[in-house]
């Protein structure tokens, strides 16, 4: 079986070259070739008597070539050793390979290079089966292999990938088995003896570690995180108790707190655990079990992932692109599905359970959560999640991505800084909020601006916004602050404009009267399917206000206040598009005139050329 082993020294001139040359040795009588990799001058063994380029010019040539002629490339003796100096790490693209074809060359790879952390430094130790630590017995030398064990585990090395070997003196004495007398004759015999015992060493450990670098089963790997939950969740519970209490406003803290309390029980040998990268993993799955939303942490940080759907603790489902797949997530049982639940209500101060079984909520990145609970959702606890996007999306970006055409945008940009009042209509996940977004990105910098939502998720790109949430009712059916009341409130605050993240009730006719009330150039939206409904839908909300008003009077309202509709719809291939401009005109008889100044028909935006901007009646 073939080895590489990275070796470090404590401290300059203590014989760690003499060492691994002899070492080498006794693996070439053993009939094993052996390659010398020496990283920087400090580390160099010999001198190349070869003068080679380096080795981004000849790896690429040999990837293709048998072992062997890169063992004659490289063997300038002899022997069975070879050597390559470099002055330098090279690139983590051109080491990567090269450690690959050197291992397979070779029987025994050993990396002589300076002890640091680099990126470079790291791809190395990922790519070796052990670390020889050298040194000399002393106390400094304890402290300092004390430092580096931190250091390992901070990398999520396992303890036994770091062997030490200590030299009394100059001459090679492993495992501190000899001391150097210069008159004693058994001393060459006994330096052989332990040569051949470290070597035989080096095998039987280098071989226990490379097997242990076996991925193991998803099923192990998830019983190894659910033992080290169970085991360290007591000592983890009250580290984090004790630090809430010192730093109760800082959550960074305690999430660094949990982080060095589970990598140190996990560097400690008290878990499982084979090769860095599956402890980096359980490291992971912990502290997203511990504190994070457990197995919908990876699909949070998704990019591609716009909403999350959970159906029962054993059925997940995420939207990419517009459409629906089925994932392999599920929970263990539907009790941990009720810790993540009571986990994302918490912080807003909400509350969900059997008396109270449906909840609106949000994530601290502003994503949108709804939870039904049984015995409303039959097959266990449902979580929906429309995942907030980091990226500020402009009117421009929408444009790239085919939502609009130049057209349409410079016609919405123009209607925005007009302070032409705008209605954004579509259904469930049409893009509603993210075109509100972008068109806020037209409004002047020194308006001020007053959002009311009923879950926050809009992230306007302004320095002077308000934003205010609606508040549902406690468990005693009261304190509810309803979208209605905020939007009355909201006029007291002095908004230039008003923007309501959705109208779906009452809140429509006071959204109406600020529009009429020199609140020009505020936003809304609602649920509707072109802009005729989105009209006759702005009506129906008006009467849940519970004003007995006639239907003319309500339609004079909607035309004074609105003057332009948007329709945005998701289309068949999960896209998502502007599909119509309109323009409210005016009133004949008792019906709202309205005029489609741009659409999108037969796979293609359309304009009627009848766009003009003029200043709201």
């Amino acid at each position: 079986m073939k080895h590489r082993i990275m070796c470090w020294a404590s401290e300059p001139k203590i014989g760690r070259r003499t060492l691994i040359t002899e070492l080498g040795r006794e693996f070439e009588l053993a009939h094993q070739s052996t390659l010398f990799i020496s990283i920087g001058k400090d580390a160099r063994i010999t001198t190349s008597t070869i003068s080679r380029p380096g080795p981004e010019i000849w790896v690429p040539r040999f990837k293709t070539l048998s072992p062997g002629l890169l063992r004659n490339y490289l063997v300038e003796t002899n022997r069975l050793q070879a050597y390559l100096t470099l002055d330098a790490w090279p690139t983590e693209a051109i080491l990567k390979p090269l450690l690959a074809l050197c291992g397979e060359a070779f029987d025994w790879v050993f990396i002589l290079a300076p002890q640091e952390s680099s990126a470079e430094s790291v791809a190395a130790l990922d790519a070796s089966d052990l670390l020889l630590w050298i040194t000399k017995p002393s106390i400094h030398a304890a402290q300092a292999h004390q430092r580096l064990l931190e250091q390992l585990s901070r990398l999520h090395f396992p303890h036994v990938f770091c062997q030490i070997i200590a030299n009394r003196c100059v001459d090679p004495a492993p495992l501190s088995v000899l001391h150097t007398v210069p008159d004693d004759p058994g001393v060459g015999l006994r330096r052989r003896e332990s040569l051949r015992l470290l070597a035989d060493i080096l095998r039987t450990r280098a071989t226990l570690y490379r097997v242990k670098q076996v991925p193991q089963e998803k099923s192990v790997q998830d019983l190894l995180v659910n033992q080290l939950k169970t085991q360290i969740q007591p000592e983890l519970l009250r580290v984090l108790e004790t630090q809430k209490k010192q730093s109760p406003h800082e959550a960074l803290g305690e999430a660094k707190v949990a982080k060095e309390t589970v990598e140190a029980f996990l560097a400690a040998d008290r878990a499982a655990g084979g090769s860095r990268q599956e402890r980096t993993e359980i490291v992971t799955r912990v502290l997203e079990e511990v504190l994070g939303l457990g197995p919908l942490e990876p699909l949070l940080k998704d990019p591609d992932i716009s909403e999350v759907m959970v159906n029962g603790h054993g059925c997940v489902f995420v939207e990419k692109k517009g459409r629906l797949h089925a994932t392999d997530v599920q929970f263990a049982s539907e009790s941990q599905l009720r810790i993540v639940v009571d986990r994302i209500v918490a912080p807003i101060g909400r509350r969900v359970d059997e008396s109270m079984p449906l909840c609106d909520a949000r994530l601290a990145d502003g994503s949108r959560v709804n939870i039904v609970l049984p015995p409303l959702a039959i097959d266990g606890p449902t979580v929906t999640i429309r995942k907030f996007s980091a990226k500020k999306w402009s009117l421009d970006d929408l444009t790239l991505l085919g939502s609009l055409n130049p057209e349409m945008q410079a016609f919405l940009q123009t209607s925005v800084i007009q302070r032409r009042n705008m209605v954004v209509a579509g259904g469930t996940g049409s893009g509603k909020t993210t075109l509100l977004n972008a068109l806020s990105s037209a409004i002047p910098e020194d308006e001020r601006i007053v959002t009311i939502e009923d879950a926050a998720e809009l992230r306007l790109q302004k320095p002077h916004v308000v934003r205010l949430e609606a508040r549902p009712p406690n468990a005693e059916n009261q304190g509810e602050i309803s979208i209605r009341r905020l939007v009355m409130n909201a006029l007291r605050m002095r908004p230039d404009r008003i923007i309501v993240g959705e109208c779906r009730g009452g809140e429509a006719l006071d959204m109406l009267q600020a529009m009429n009330t020199g609140h020009d150039g505020s936003l809304t939206t609602v649920h509707a399917n072109s802009p005729r409904d989105a009209l006759g839908r702005l009506e129906t909300l008006v009467l849940m206000a519970g004003m007995d008003l006639p239907v003319r009077v309500i339609r004079e309202q909607i035309r004074s206040a609105v003057h332009v509709l948007v329709q945005q719809s998701r289309l068949a291939d999960g896209s998502r598009r502007v599909t119509s401009i309109t323009e409210i005109t005016g009133m004949e008889g008792d019906t709202l005139s309205t005029q489609e100044l741009f659409c999108w028909r037969q796979g293609q935006f359309v304009t009627t050329g009848l766009a003009s901007i003029r200043r709201p009646s």
